[in-house]
């Protein structure tokens, strides 16, 4: 009878363990879970920020379409790992903005050093994004390499366009070694842009030509300057206007 008892004692303990066992191994694969799911919807989040700013710059449709995909993939994902209550709003936002998108409301001009930064910065996460978007099949690799050939040329133009306006205005402001470095950096992305276009030779000489003649207009500035200083006295070093003596100076 003892034995009995104690066998039915024994199964119980060990059934309890087992189930206390599975009980664990539960609660752990839902924190899991949930782990996860926190993870899945920062990354939405973070695509979805990358949408929003990529949609300033680039007036490619395919671009943007790619990336809302993939932001609706991972938004599935997460869905799938478990029911969310927000996951309709979230597609919903998602098909509503790419059915607004226009590709007419991008930023034309970058007008500083900060704001040339933040476009490239731009550039850079939609291509990660798009090489996902291979490596998920949601876009083939020849669709791929015509976005990122049209980014690659938009970021090019934008970046160009930046340097040499911000050139032109330190030789206005006749600071031309800054104006210098402007030209310089405008020059090296197009010497260095691995893919052909018309027109690439002639910015490049059309660039020279304009730090040559904003170094010319200084250089004859500069020598107007010393002739007029050099006129401005007589041989004896006085002024060669009495006036200037007296303090009677006219200003022109």
């Amino acid at each position: 009878m003892s034995y009995l008892v104690v066998t039915v004692f024994v199964v119980i303990a060990i059934g309890a363990l087992i189930y206390a066992q599975k009980m664990a191994q539960k609660e752990q694969q839902k924190r899991l879970i949930l782990a996860r799911s926190k993870r899945l919807l920062q990354r939405v989040n973070e695509i979805w920020d990358i949408i929003n700013e990529a949609s300033k710059y680039i007036n490619n449709t395919d671009a943007i379409d790619a990336i809302i995909k993939y932001y609706c993939y991972c938004v599935q994902q997460r869905e799938q790992l478990m029911q969310q209550p927000d996951t309709l709003r979230l597609l919903t936002q998602a098909d509503i903005f790419k059915n607004q998108f226009n590709p007419n409301d991008i930023i034309a001009e970058l007008n500083s050093d900060s704001e040339i930064k933040h476009c490239k910065q731009s550039f850079s996460k939609t291509t990660k994004i798009l090489k996902l978007c291979v490596r998920k099949s949601l876009i083939s690799k020849e669709s791929y390499k015509n976005i990122n050939d049209h980014l690659k040329l938009t970021l090019l133009d934008l970046e160009v366009a930046a340097y040499e306006k911000l050139g032109d205005i330190a030789g206005d402001n006749k600071n031309p070694s800054v104006a210098t470095n402007y030209y310089k950096y405008a020059k090296k992305l197009l010497i260095e842009f691995d893919i052909n276009f018309d027109g690439k030779h002639e910015h490049i000489r059309d660039i020279s030509n304009k730090n040559q003649i904003l170094f010319g207009n200084l250089v004859k500035e500069t020598i107007e300057e010393q002739i007029e200083n050099e006129n401005a006295v007589d041989e004896f070093g006085f002024p060669s206007n009495l006036n200037v003596m007296s303090g009677k100076a006219r200003k022109d």
